[in-house]
């Protein structure tokens, strides 16, 4: 029904001529000021969502028109530019910075943001008479003087204010426009715009963002859900798990993270009638870091313990005497945590299952070379023509434990040879026989990732004479 859609805030969307955005190649045009399992891509046009991301986005480091971002789960991305407008690239991401263009000799300029994949959060100065435009999948925005955050999921856009305003043109002449306090979401047959007390914070982003992603509900019952989240986010019912200080990259088919806000859950504390028990709420945790933040209320009175317990085992405890949020030291991996507050009066706790691994880098070496020719003479008549070799191949993570890693796949000449997951990877080293065909290069692939994200990619060939 909608083959296309035109944003604007404050002004409408102009279309240049690609011309117009022919700036220099790799001009700096901001800075990244924190970035959590996140990677960055240095504007080679390689920013496919199955290309090879090696480089770490580091914060504190410049950024340039043509690179690209990819955010794992959990993680985020914050850039600055020059005029200290910034944009927030939210977990499971994949985001291209455009070419940058001068307007007039003022020194204001434009800026072309494509989000391929994800959403991000922008708030961009009204004073500074620069422009931003957003395209993603299915609609496109152009922004002056404005806050909110905009992005798509399972075919689902969304966009929501806080401050400013945003006109929506369709193309069979409809249009929407919408004001701070509103979020408007679309489908390819359905949109509607609602007012919502937590439109454009940008902490409400992942909370919507989840919700939308569940395919397996009608519109009308995602318009019914959101509209709920929305009340008992005002009523902070909803506690971080990820935030661009706090990242995991968990992989969410071994530890449930279906919402990057999730309900606080905990223990109902014993009381006397002398003083109160402690009570404990869960905030963040940083899988690369390997460190979880809690905050333990009531204990500026009362003095209270803060133990962990990871898999049933006591890991630490320490003393409390105050209600600003604590770290407390997680262990390598997957474990089943208890985060404990306790005193004369009684208990609270959080249980969570979390994922640590951090951000080291791997290798994978490749036994007899990685280029190999092999001179063998042809079968007698009669006989099959059957050449076979065995690739062997060492995986070298710094645990020495095959549970860190996520995926391990072999290709042969661009066909799947091998692929193994999680819990089906139990070795480090492999020794895979293959067969090869005679008078041709016979090109073997190895693609290892890690829980961190961290990716290795490396090649093998062998090339048999006629």
């Amino acid at each position: 029904m909608f083959k296309h859609l035109f944003f604007s805030c404050l002004l409408l969307a102009v279309v240049l001529p690609s011309a117009v955005w022919a700036a220099p190649k790799g001009e700096k045009v901001g800075t990244i000021r924190e970035a959590h399992a996140a990677f960055k891509n240095n504007g080679n046009g390689n920013c496919a969502e199955n290309a090879e991301w090696k480089d770490e986005a580091k914060s504190n480091t410049k950024f340039r028109q043509l690179d690209c971002f990819k955010t794992n789960n959990g993680g985020a991305v914050r850039l600055e530019l020059n005029d200290n407008s910034s944009f927030t690239i939210n977990e499971n991401s994949l985001v291209v910075i455009g070419n940058l263009v001068e307007k007039d000799e003022s020194g204001a300029f434009r800026i072309k943001l494509d989000i391929q994949k994800g959403y991000m959060g922008f708030k961009v100065k009204s004073k500074s008479g620069n422009e931003v435009d957003f395209t993603t999948g299915t609609a496109a925005a152009s922004i002056r003087g404005t806050e909110g955050f905009i992005g798509e999921v399972k075919g689902i856009f969304y966009s929501s204010l806080k401050e400013g305003s945003l006109k929506v043109e369709m193309d069979n002449g409809d249009s929407i426009f919408i004001k701070k306090g509103q979020t408007i979401i679309r489908n390819k047959d359905k949109v509607v715009v609602l007012d919502l007390k937590s439109s454009g914070d940008p902490e409400f982003s992942r909370v919507l963002n989840d919700i939308l992603a569940d395919s397996t509900k009608t519109f009308e019952d995602l318009q019914k859900e959101v509209e709920k989240a929305d009340e008992k986010f005002q009523n902070h019912e909803y506690v971080k798990t990820s935030a661009v200080d706090s990242s995991s990259v968990v992989d969410s088919s071994v530890v449930d993270s279906s919402h990057a806000y999730a309900p606080v859950t905990t223990e109902s504390p014993v009381k006397t009638a002398e003083l109160k028990a402690p009570q404990i709420n869960f905030y963040s945790y940083d899988s690369l870091r390997c460190v979880a933040t809690v905050k333990v209320s009531g204990a500026s009175d009362h003095p209270a313990s803060l133990s962990a317990l990871a898999d049933g085992s006591s890991i630490s405890e320490v003393s409390v005497k105050n209600d600003t949020p604590k770290n407390v030291a997680l262990r390598s991996g997957i474990h089943d945590y208890e985060f404990v507050a306790e005193n004369e009066a009684g208990r609270s706790s959080v249980k969570k299952t979390l994922g640590c691994y951090p951000m080291k880098s791997f290798s994978v070496k490749i036994f007899g070379g990685k280029y190999v020719r092999l001179q063998i003479p042809p079968p007698p008549p009669g006989v099959e023509d059957v050449i076979t070799q065995t690739l062997q191949f060492q995986i070298r993570v710094p645990e020495n434990d095959p549970n860190v890693l996520k995926s391990v796949v072999v290709r042969q000449n661009g066909v799947v040879l091998l692929q193994e997951r999680l819990s089906q990877i139990q070795n480090l080293e492999y020794q895979i026989p293959v067969q090869l065909k005679r008078g041709q290069k016979n090109n073997f692939t190895i693609e290892v990732i890690h829980k961190s994200g961290y990716f290795v990619k490396t090649a093998k060939v062998y090339e048999v004479g006629k």
